[in-house]
């Protein structure tokens, strides 16, 4: 996969070539310092996929790649990450989120997800360290299944039927099911609210653990 790399800090983007040379799973065509000025370089690049580093700023600061012309999969680089930072890229058509702290194996298997065609949302790990500790949030409704909260969070990082069934191993029309299921639960009507809903539990996860009321924990693997 043709890589990209925007980042007006020179050590994050020699690390990063660096890191995608060595491992040799993508091709960096291109490095700027700066989405605005560089943008025609980027799409004379030919560039697939975007690493793009905020530098500290929020998902806010990010431009309209629409309107840039910029069609390539776009994953930022944050310096913190939250539930809400991973929503509000979901809504912004980010194809993931990953800290500049983030290890190199996590690192490659968020670069190998986006590759695939696949968002890098791993809250949906949350979901399935809950169900495994055996973790109570007051923000789960527990007539949910473990299954049902597995296809609640691959629906929440944008799988489709066909995609989910996949993941999980079941036919598409088992997988169907499920999100009906979920949809009469929690008494939504659509992807939409199912999306909020998502976020909205690994927000009230993240406060509850670092206050210590959660014994699940966070994991991006």
């Amino acid at each position: 996969m043709k890589v990209g790399i925007i980042s007006s800090r020179i050590l994050i983007r020699r690390a990063l070539s660096t890191f995608l040379a060595s491992t040799g799973a993508a091709l960096v065509v291109m490095e700027g310092s700066n989405l605005l000025e560089n943008g025609d370089e980027i799409k004379r690049s030919g560039a697939e996929m975007l690493l793009v580093d905020l530098e500290g700023q929020g998902l806010e600061s990010l431009p309209d790649f629409s309107k840039l012309g910029i069609v390539a999969r776009v994953v930022v680089l944050m310096d913190e990450l939250d539930g809400t930072s991973y929503a509000r890229a979901f809504q912004l058509g980010i194809w993931g989120c990953l800290s500049t702290k983030q290890s190199p194996t996590v690192f490659q298997k968020a670069l190998n997800c986006v590759a695939r065609g696949e968002r890098w949302m791993p809250q949906q790990s949350v979901i399935k360290n809950l169900v495994e500790q055996g973790g109570q949030s007051t923000a789960i409704p527990e007539e949910l299944t473990p299954r049902e909260w597995e296809v609640l969070g691959l629906l929440a990082n944008g799988f489709r039927n066909k995609e989910i069934g996949a993941r999980l191993n079941i036919c598409e029309e088992t997988a169907k099911s499920h999100v009906k299921s979920i949809y009469r639960k929690l008494k939504i009507t659509g992807r939409r609210d199912a999306i909020f809903r998502y976020f909205e539990f690994v927000r009230s996860l993240d406060s509850e653990s670092d206050s210590g009321k959660n014994p699940a924990k966070m994991s991006s693997s």
